[in-house]
């Protein structure tokens, strides 16, 4: 009973333990590349290049088979024998000197001794390799994106969720003062019905600011794969930004893609004036040859070894004119690719320069934003404290209510921009 009792502890302190998750948006990107299935498949893309690889280097072994052939002829053919060539047959005739079965049995070996192809079809499929674990970096790094706007999401989201909180707060006690006021007879039926009428819609978008923040945390754990009973606390916080971090961090995947497929276009250009060139290798085999009239195999009489050893040379002759028009494709792939290279490195560095001024701007309007915020609402504390005194008119407070609703539509903007020149910049500088 006592066991029963401490597993039971165990397995709720473990289910409590990964039903509440803190996370930076760092720690976020790592548990999302650590469970989702798209990034565990794209692994075996790297493994099957790896295999090509395998492959082509194992062309160089030698090839190692067995032949065989049974023949087995019910009507001879007639061989012509000259006169005086066979004891008792002075005249030419014709006679059957094979036998009806012949069988043969043997191993042929073949080692591959020049061949340049050979060489080069395992330096491309290096370069294969090395491409698709490029492709595999920038299906990752797209994954990253999508974690990283799920996460900012779910913090703006979270701000416009405070914020309606507020406006629906602040509009619950204009209700109640137009209340008190038109029951006292100072203020006029038409500001009454508006101040409730204010409260119901700001109640309205509170409800629809607490769905929006909902369906964003469940975004953000379809994207890290998580379980639905997960609850994720952001430990970043949204107006949390320097520029300190944003040095390029190394080449753009794109830019080490086009430069492997540049590669692989010189090496399939070589490969091809390769083919052009002789090949060589070595050959040996050996044979037991049976020759008989049955199919009495068990008697060794009948059977006689034999073996012999080649050299073989290939020779190519019309690919010369065959390979032409590949070897002209493939200059123009080349000069294609290095075009495409320069301007995509052109692309990214106004891309950088770009997201550094948007960034740098938005953090500027996201503190101005949130000064001006910071203010309205003192502005309106004091108002509303100096209203109460008698000071202001129920009017001077609603357009007061006006300035704030317009200075918190401000900074909900600046902050999704704030967030959008955020992601940007992490993409252009190559920082994850």
């Amino acid at each position: 009973m006592k066991k029963n009792f401490l597993l039971i502890i165990l397995l709720t302190t473990a289910a409590m333990s990964y039903a509440q998750t803190t996370l930076s948006r760092s720690e976020a990107i790592q548990l999302g590349l650590k469970n989702r299935f798209d990034v565990q498949s794209i692994h075996y893309d790297v493994a099957i290049a790896a295999s090509k690889v395998k492959q082509t280097t194992n062309k160089w072994l030698p090839t190692l088979s067995g032949d065989g052939y049974i023949k087995y002829s019910p009507q001879l053919q007639n061989t012509v024998i000259p006169g005086g060539v066979l004891p008792g047959y002075d005249e030419t005739t014709l006679l059957p000197l094979m036998v009806k079965n012949e069988t043969v049995f043997g191993l042929n070996l073949i080692q591959p001794l020049f061949n340049p192809t050979l060489k080069t079809e395992t330096k491309l499929a290096k370069t294969e390799l090395a491409l698709q674990e490029e492709k595999n970096h920038a299906a990752q790094i797209d994954i990253m994106l999508q974690i990283s706007r799920a996460y900012l999401d779910v913090q703006l989201k979270g701000l416009q969720k405070r914020i309606a909180a507020d406006i629906a707060e602040r509009n619950h006690e204009y209700e109640m003062i137009a209340t008190g006021m038109y029951n006292n007879g100072t203020l006029i039926e038409n500001y009454y019905l508006r101040a409730i009428l204010d409260r119901e819609n700001a109640d309205q978008l509170s409800k629809q600011a607490d769905q929006n923040y909902e369906l964003s945390v469940m975004n953000l754990r379809y994207q890290l794969n998580v379980p639905d009973e997960t609850t994720l606390l952001l430990s970043d916080s949204l107006d949390a930004v320097t520029l300190t971090n944003d040095k390029t961090n190394g080449e753009r995947t794109e830019i080490k893609q086009l430069a492997l497929q540049q590669e692989e276009n010189k090496i399939n250009l070589l490969k091809y004036k390769q083919d052009l060139l002789p090949t060589l290798s070595m050959g040996a085999n050996y044979s037991q040859l049976f020759l008989s009239d049955k199919f009495n195999y068990g008697t060794g009489r009948w059977w006689s070894p034999f073996s012999y050893v080649t050299l073989n040379m290939h020779i190519p002759i019309s690919a010369h004119v065959k390979n032409k028009a590949v070897l002209t494709e493939y200059r123009q792939k080349i000069s294609q690719h290095e075009l495409l290279l320069q301007q995509r490195k052109a692309d990214i560095n106004y891309e950088v320069q770009q997201a550094r001024t948007l960034l740098a701007n938005a953090l500027l309007n996201q503190k101005n934003a949130k000064n001006s915020y910071e203010l309205s609402k003192t502005i309106f504390h004091n108002q509303q404290e100096q209203y109460r005194l008698g000071a202001f008119d129920y009017s001077a407070l609603l357009d007061t209510e006006k300035s704030l609703s317009t200075t918190e539509r401000n900074y909900i903007q600046s902050a999704y921009e704030l967030m959008l020149a955020q992601i940007q910049l992490q993409k252009a500088t190559n920082n994850f």
